[in-house]
């Protein structure tokens, strides 16, 4: 339908790579004539517009796939300025698409919510009470700590910490970067491969997908974990 609708000079735009990257699994070939364009911001929809609203911005990356006009990389850029990018930084549609699923399966979602299962798991199994485990496993990060790493680094963390969390910090870090290490690199070949694209569009393409995703989230809503999440949740100062 959107291809039927393209004259010549016109620009596709696109936020992801994975439809132009993947076209032999997807279909979707781009015409000759037209400029194809990226602007992929940096975070959910949801903080897209929350901030966009505040009059903040997420940062971009934006890539030119074809520019038959000579205008693409300005069209691009335009584009990354109307949704509100902090700034925008150059890439192409497979660094984009193969940086993105290896981050969305790593470390901004898979991985740590893997780790926090792991370590109240942990906590839990040596008689921690569910509201401790809780408070050390995710409040304490993602209400006190992230945000001073968002604003200063982890450089600035480890120097302004006790000597105590700094020393075993430090030593730790090494073990669980080496641990894991092999499972990124692991991740980054089957989305390279185009595995994690094979997996996603013939899942999404069974009937009984969404009954079964369903099923799986609500597991994950109803844990230990993130039921005790729901609970300190209402117990923090401002919801009080």
């Amino acid at each position: 339908m959107v291809k039927a609708n393209l004259n010549a000079g016109d620009t596709l735009y696109f936020s992801h790579g994975f439809a132009v990257t993947y076209h032999d699994q997807t279909g979707i070939v781009p015409p000759q004539d037209v400029d194809v364009v990226l602007v992929a911001p940096k975070g959910s929809g949801r903080s897209l517009r929350t901030f966009f609203q505040q009059g903040k911005g997420l940062n971009s990356s934006y890539a030119i796939f074809q520019d038959v006009t000579g205008d693409a990389k300005e069209t691009a850029t335009a584009l990354g300025i109307g949704v509100g990018s902090g700034y925008l930084f150059a890439t192409d549609f497979k660094k984009e698409v193969y940086s993105d699923l290896t981050g969305e399966r790593g470390i901004l979602m898979g991985a740590i919510a893997g780790l926090f299962e792991a370590q109240y798991n942990v906590l839990r199994k040596n008689g921690h009470s569910p509201s401790e485990a809780f408070n050390e496993t995710v409040e304490e990060l993602t209400q006190s700590l992230m945000p001073l790493v968002a604003d200063n680094g982890m450089d600035w963390m480890f120097a302004n910490t006790s000597t105590t969390a700094q020393r075993g910090a430090l030593d730790w870090r090494h073990k669980f970067r080496d641990a894991n290490t092999p499972i990124f690199e692991k991740l980054y070949a089957s989305v390279a491969s185009g595995e994690e694209a094979r997996a996603v569009i013939e899942a999404n393409q069974k009937s009984d997908y969404r009954d079964k995703l369903n099923k799986e989230l609500a597991a994950l809503r109803n844990s230990e974990l993130w039921q005790t999440g729901q609970q300190v949740r209402k117990l923090r100062p401002e919801n009080t």
